[in-house]
C-alpha cells in the first residue's frame, strides 16, 4: 500500500532540500498559500547556507552529512533514514524545481485549468517533484476525474509519441517538445499515470 502524503509534508520536504544544498528561502512568495504551522518566518538568517561540506552535502534531519551517492541507494545512512524516503527519492530523480516551475508557468493558460484543476503553477511543480503517482496528485492538488483522465491522455501521448491529445486540450504546436521532455521524465523518474 502506498502512503499518502499531505500537502505540509511535501512542502516541508522541498523545504529541507532547498536548504540542503545551500540554497535560501523566500517565504514571502508563500503568502498566497495556506501558511502550513511548520512554516514559520525566517529567523536568525536560519537557512543562508549548507552547514555541510562539499563532500559530503546532503544535510539529513540529525544534521548528519552525508554524500550526494549515498541518497537513494538502498542503504540507510540517515540515523532517521531520511536518505532513503520515497519523497527524497522522487525529489532527486526529477528536474530541478526551478525548471518545473517555468515549464507550468510557460503552458500555465492550457494545464493549469484542464489537467490541474487550476491549482497555483508553483503548487503543481512542488507537487510534481515528489508525488509517486497519479493519487498522489489528485489528493493534493485536488483534481477531478476529467482532470485525472487529461493527464493520463498526456502521459499517453508523450510516450507514443502523438501530440494530438495535447493539441486538443489547447497546448500550442510550439511546446509539444518541452511537454513531451518534461512528462517523460517525470516517467523515467517513477511516476506512475
Amino acid at each position: 500500500m502506498i502512503p499518502r502524503v499531505s500537502l505540509e509534508t511535501v512542502a516541508l520536504l522541498a523545504i529541507i532540500i532547498t536548504c540542503a544544498h545551500g540554497l535560501k528561502i523566500d517565504f514571502s512568495r508563500l503568502a498566497a498559500l495556506r501558511r502550513p504551522n511548520f512554516l514559520t518566518p525566517k529567523r536568525n538568517d536560519m537557512c543562508s547556507g549548507n552547514p555541510c561540506d562539499s563532500t559530503k552535502p546532503f544535510l539529513c534531519r540529525s544534521y548528519k552529512c552525508i554524500p550526494l551517492k549515498s541518497m537513494c541507494d538502498g542503504i540507510v545512512d540517515c540515523d532517521d533514514g531520511f536518505d532513503e524516503e520515497p519523497l527524497v527519492c522522487n525529489a532527486a530523480s526529477r528536474p530541478p524545481i526551478e525548471d518545473l516551475i517555468t515549464f507550468v508557468e510557460n503552458e500555465r493558460k492550457w494545464m493549469v485549468p484542464k489537467l490541474f484543476n487550476g491549482a497555483d503553477p508553483n503548487m503543481v511543480a512542488h507537487v510534481l517533484i515528489a508525488a509517486n503517482d497519479m493519487n498522489d496528485l489528485r489528493e493534493q492538488l485536488g483534481l477531478t476525474d476529467q482532470n485525472v483522465e487529461l493527464l493520463r491522455r498526456a502521459f499517453e501521448g508523450a510516450i507514443e509519441g502523438d501530440e494530438r491529445p495535447l493539441l486538443a486540450m489547447g497546448m500550442s504546436d510550439r511546446s509539444w517538445h518541452e511537454v513531451q521532455y518534461v512528462l517523460q521524465k517525470l516517467l523515467e523518474s517513477g511516476f506512475k499515470y
